[in-house]
């Protein structure tokens, strides 16, 4: 059996960490008269679940599908981020997935396995499958596409999963073709616009305006419809992107204005005004 271990490490200023929580705010904010109502505490997921993933396999849109880039995160980095607290194993599909699990040396009490064609599965849904899962002292629990289980019961029992609970959430949206892919990929879109919106940055023509997962934007900015930003790109405060820009992996430093222009791994400074049809490519001006 083939494994991977894989540490991955988000930064505490990476949107695609910190959007995940969007929904929740917004659920905590509506509860606010509610003075009584007491948080859930998750801290004990991190010591005691161990958060596998599993690379799917859908030729028909990638050879390599776990790897498919989905707003500026593969597949795989994208279910990983839900377990970021948690120790992580990747396995590679297999005919026998639950024999897979066995074989792994863990001192974890539970094993939560995932796949990697669930791409808008977040961290507060997987917390919520772990306080489901424990909260009803379960050994197993079919989820609509992965399963967490006890890690003493799976490697004591064989024969476990038929007419087993089944878990189901809209974030366990399963990838299977082009239209569900498409699908994924605009709610998560959504997500990263209504994440910076929220933030102060005013974004005109939302439906037309791509930004990646790792687009640090500084409130204040103005976007213009038909704009582009993908990688670790960072707009600054009071910058104005007019229409048709496609900004890759660059800084744009507060104050300045850029306009139908293609700019990719370079720095502009303060206050600059980039006139239409500018290319900038590995500069810093």
């Amino acid at each position: 059996m083939e494994r991977e271990d894989i540490e991955i490490m988000v930064s505490e200023n990476q949107i695609a960490f910190d959007f995940q929580n969007l929904g929740k705010i917004e659920e905590e904010s509506s509860l606010i008269s509610q003075s009584l109502v007491k948080a859930k505490n998750f801290d004990w997921i991190k010591e005691e679940v161990l958060f596998v993933v599993v690379k799917a396999k859908r030729e028909q849109l990638s050879k390599d599908f776990s790897s498919l880039n989905l707003c500026g995160k593969s597949m795989l980095e994208w279910v990983l981020m839900a377990g970021s607290e948690c120790e992580q194993v990747v396995l590679h599909d297999s005919d026998d997935i639950f024999q897979s699990v066995r074989a792994i040396a863990t001192n974890k009490k539970i094993i939560a396995v995932f796949y990697t064609d669930t791409p808008l599965l977040d961290k507060m849904t997987f917390n919520k499958i772990c306080d489901y899962f424990s909260s009803r002292n379960m050994n197993f629990l079919q989820l609509k596409r992965g399963f967490i289980v006890k890690s003493e019961f799976i490697k004591g029992n064989y024969y476990f999963a038929q007419g087993a609970s089944l878990y189901d959430d809209n974030n366990l949206f399963v990838v299977e073709d082009a239209k569900s892919l498409n699908y994924a990929s605009g709610l998560l879109y959504n997500k990263i616009i209504s994440y910076h919106i929220k933030n102060g940055v005013i974004i005109f023509g939302e439906k037309t305006v791509f930004i990646d997962a790792d687009v640090e934007i500084e409130s204040g900015v103005i976007i213009y419809p038909n704009n582009i930003i993908k990688g670790q790109s960072i707009i600054e405060s009071d910058c104005v992107l007019e229409s048709g820009n496609i900004i890759i992996d660059s800084i744009i430093s507060n104050g300045c204005t850029v306009c139908h222009s293609y700019i990719q791994n370079s720095k502009l400074s303060p206050g600059k005004t980039i006139q239409p049809f500018t290319k900038i490519v590995n500069e810093e001006i």
